[in-house]
């Protein structure tokens, strides 16, 4: 079995499903067999599996694929993780394992999988309870039908030759490009494909009693998850931290908004960016350390037109409280300038509505991430 006979049989049994491809040969040969909306290309490693994953939590009534190749699939572990601990049913990832970094070269250097890295064992070890792994077509086009049909999250592994399979070039994708892709697929389930009326979107986790909250930050963290919502965001996705944990714990026991807890912040930022593609405005809170992890995934929401809001601990000055803190300080701002991405810093909590409106307003219009970056000493303010 290659690769592109695993693309034929996913194309037969797709259906309307909504489908991002990761990096590599694969995009190039499914937009060959059968290109249709709603479809991302090259999406990029290691995001395809986490914009997906913010894809099937806002839009449950679709179906979404993520197509993966196992160098991808290696890279974005950690979104196996975050998906066995939501387990969205319409989400299937697709692993296409030559165990080879072929696309890059001749195909002598291998992966992890090539040795005792084993794909489906994590992810079953990961919380995910529908995992298959295929070695012939038959089996592939029975997992992939079962996966297509029957409530998941899935991860097929389609274990194929090494072989490099190159698109013929006889038909393909027409000549759009990432951001003319990303706004199709947007397009696609906003307008062609809009949420059901009535339709909303479920806790994730039925946490709906705040547990009591005292002490340092508590007054701050109402001000700022207030001035959120009421700047219109409407799905909040974090990795714990120190400084901004106050406004993380109300977001995840506040029963109207849907919070997700990712494994690591560029993953994250992916998910929200799932998020906004289908009409949601999204915000990611984290350290501003995460900011320096995510320079890649920022690009690509940018390039893709992904309006999000980045609420960072930790800007250039006045964001030192701890010794440890110079790091945050040094990538938070400074990542963010050098993408050209605007970043408030909030020095006053009473400027909270305005400058977080008004941020939120901006990410909107633009279509881009927008940061606003938070001191930690105004974490002790309380008006």
């Amino acid at each position: 079995m290659n690769s592109r006979q695993v693309l034929e049989i996913f194309a037969r049994v797709r259906g309307d499903a909504a489908v991002m491809v990761s990096s590599g040969a694969s995009g190039g040969i499914l937009a060959d067999i059968d290109h249709r909306d709603p479809v991302i290309y090259n999406a990029g490693m290691p995001y395809t599996s986490a914009a997906c994953l913010g894809v099937a939590l806002a839009r449950p009534d679709v179906r979404v694929v993520a197509i993966e190749g196992d160098g991808a699939i290696l890279m974005a572990l950690s979104t196996l993780v975050t998906v066995g601990r939501y387990l969205p049913k319409n989400l299937v990832v697709l692993v296409v394992n030559n165990r080879t970094y072929r696309t890059t070269g001749g195909g002598e250097l291998e992966t992890a999988t090539a040795g005792r890295a084993d794909v489906a064992g994590f992810a079953r070890a990961a919380g995910i309870p529908r995992v298959e792994t295929v070695d012939a077509p038959e089996e592939c086009e029975q997992a992939m039908r079962r996966a297509m049909t029957e409530d998941g999250p899935w991860v097929v592994v389609c274990n194929v030759d090494s072989t490099l399979v190159r698109p013929s070039g006889r038909a393909g994708p027409p000549p759009r490009d990432r951001t003319e892709l990303a706004m199709d697929f947007s397009r696609h389930l906003r307008e062609v494909r809009p949420a059901p009326p009535g339709a909303g979107l479920p806790k994730l986790q039925g946490l709906t009693r705040l547990p009591e909250m005292v002490g340092p930050g508590e007054p701050a963290g109402r001000a700022i998850y207030g001035a959120l919502k009421a700047a219109g965001i409407n799905f909040l996705v974090y990795l714990p931290e120190s400084v901004l944990y106050p406004v993380m714990t109300l977001a995840e026991f506040d029963p109207d908004m849907p919070a997700v807890c990712c494994t690591r912040e560029d993953e994250g930022i992916a998910i929200a960016n799932g998020a906004a593609y289908v009409g949601y405005l999204p915000a990611f809170v984290c350290e501003g350390t995460g900011v320096g992890m995510s320079a890649l995934i920022l690009a690509a929401a940018i390039v893709r037109r992904a309006p999000l809001l980045i609420l960072s601990s930790h800007p250039r000055l006045l964001g030192i409280r701890q010794d440890h803190d110079d790091i945050a300080c040094m990538t938070n701002e400074p990542i963010l300038n050098a993408l050209n991405i605007p970043c408030a810093v909030l020095n006053h909590l009473a400027d909270a509505g305005l400058v977080i409106r008004a941020s939120a307003r901006s990410a909107e219009v633009l279509k881009s991430p927008v940061g606003v970056a938070i001191p930690p000493h105004l974490m002790d303010e309380t008006e």
